[in-house]
């Protein structure tokens, strides 16, 4: 079960298990289909857009905060998008990426693993690292939003 505060057009999104989609939220699939992952929390005011017949693949434990805009791009497990971050149309994010406060990444790039980008477009590369304490972090964070939910 997850916890959606927002409207979304349930015919062309998938929501996955244990996420948490804030109050404010635009999920638009205006033509291809939106399938986000598991444990995924989305905050207050974040757009997230297809509006071209290809799936738009969102993975798990991703954190998208407030203000965020993701526009027909693929994204893979444990990413972070900070406030205000802009996210151009066509890019791929493989896993464990980082994009930074009012980070602007242009169309149709390509961030692998443990990628860091930040303001303006300052791109990074950091040493893998494990990523299951994010994903315990993030469980634990969409159990306690579930909580709080649910007393409203």
């Amino acid at each position: 079960m997850s916890l959606i505060l927002s409207q979304i057009n349930k015919d062309n999104v998938k929501v996955g298990k244990g996420c948490c989609i804030a109050l404010g939220v635009q999920i638009l699939s205006e033509v291809g289909e939106i399938v986000i992952g598991d444990y995924t929390i989305i905050e207050e005011g974040c757009i997230i857009r297809n509006n071209h017949f290809k799936k738009m693949v969102i993975g798990s434990y991703n954190v998208f905060e407030i203000g965020c805009k993701v526009e027909n791009s693929n994204i893979g497990d444990c990413n972070v998008f900070e406030m205000r971050c802009m996210i151009e149309s066509g890019c791929t994010i493989e896993n464990n990426c980082r994009f930074g406060i009012n980070s602007r990444v242009p169309p149709k790039q390509n961030f692998p693993n443990f990628s860091r980008v930040y303001y303006p477009f300052n791109v990074l590369k950091v040493p893998p690292y494990d990523s299951s304490q994010h994903k315990e972090e993030i469980t634990e964070l969409c159990a306690a939003l579930f909580q709080i939910g649910s007393k409203k």
